[in-house]
């Protein structure tokens, strides 16, 4: 019944609000109970553990945890270690205010041609917060009016491709992007023009690995594109992909992804990335194939004196007399 209820003391588990929104708009009881067990072990997780711990599948504790990497709810402890790819809140950044934004669109022509340029490309007005975040990729990550453009189109063309058409990013996962972007050195459009192909082709090999392991229709997982970019950076092929994929879900029945990474990283250190490489230097047994077949082994040769004894034997059989 409705009311207010007091909690029971003594745990030091706790979740924090933006995780609780996440997973109450999920609306998976399973992406639920795996995070309470990822908390309740300290981060570790174990595929088995936790189908036992939480009585759910080996499949199901999968799709919730591939839920919970979409959510970016969960990381690897590799993928924590690693230098964050955007920064967060820094000291560094400066806090720009709404009266900061209306001092440089006073005194800042290009500025304030770029407001209502980046206001379109987003379709709709910046709030202050936009506005001052915009300033923030102009004034301190000196990013010009072209440049700024041209990651604007660049996050849209992105966004779409995450959300569905019509979707706008906002200027939050604009700034983000700003923030690779400064680091990688873009810094004219030249230079953005060439990382955006070298980009267009990543996201192009990921998209016919994705397809040669059955995966259609859907963004990849977090921990899918780590595995996909890490064979394609050793110059695995989307056909020889396949194969390892064929291999993998008749020898597992499914896609398990640490299985077929050690087929991959096998056949790395044999110098085999293609298909024809495969078939030339690890062919799978044919099931039912054709066998050699033995080839009988000659007759032991027999002895005069084997002969003699043989004759005798069938002599005796017949009842002939040796006089």
């Amino acid at each position: 019944m409705p009311g207010e209820f007091v909690l029971r003391e003594g745990g030091d588990i706790s979740i924090l609000q933006e995780a609780v929104t996440k997973l109450l708009g999920l609306a998976s009881g399973d992406a639920a109970l795996l995070y309470i067990y990822i908390l309740s072990r300290g981060g570790h997780y174990d595929p088995a553990d936790a189908a036992q711990a939480i009585h759910r599948s080996q499949l199901q504790v999968e799709n919730a945890m591939e839920a919970l990497e979409r959510l970016e709810l969960v990381a690897s402890r590799a993928e924590k270690a690693r230098p964050p790819e955007r920064p967060g809140p820094s000291d560094e950044r400066p806090q720009y205010t709404i009266e900061d934004v209306r001092r440089v669109i006073e005194y800042d022509p290009s500025f304030r041609a770029l407001v209502p340029e980046v206001q379109m490309a987003l379709g709709g007005y910046l709030s202050s917060e936009g506005l001052m975040k915009l300033l923030n990729i102009y004034d301190n990550l000196k990013l010009s009016s072209e440049v700024i453009l041209t990651l604007v189109n660049w996050c849209c063309v992105r966004y779409e491709e995450k959300a569905g058409p019509g979707h706008k990013p906002s200027m939050r996962w604009v700034e983000r992007e700003a923030y690779v972007w400064e680091r990688e050195g873009i810094l004219s459009v030249q230079a953005a023009e060439d990382y955006m192909r070298r980009q267009d082709a990543l996201r192009s090999g990921e998209r016919e690995m994705a397809a040669a392991m059955g995966i259609l229709g859907r963004a990849l997982t977090t921990t899918e594109k780590r595995y996909i970019d890490s064979w394609l950076d050793l110059g695995l092929t989307p056909d020889a992909a396949a194969i390892a994929y064929d291999r993998t879900v008749v020898k597992t029945g499914k896609l398990t992804w640490r299985y077929m990474e050690s087929i991959v990283r096998s056949w790395h250190s044999k110098g085999i990335h293609t298909a024809r490489e495969v078939e030339e230097k690890d062919a799978a047994p044919t099931p039912g194939g054709p066998r050699k077949r033995r080839e009988a082994a000659p007759p032991p040769e027999t002895t005069a004196s084997e002969y003699e004894q043989m004759q005798a034997t069938l002599r005796a059989l017949r009842g002939e007399d040796d006089s």
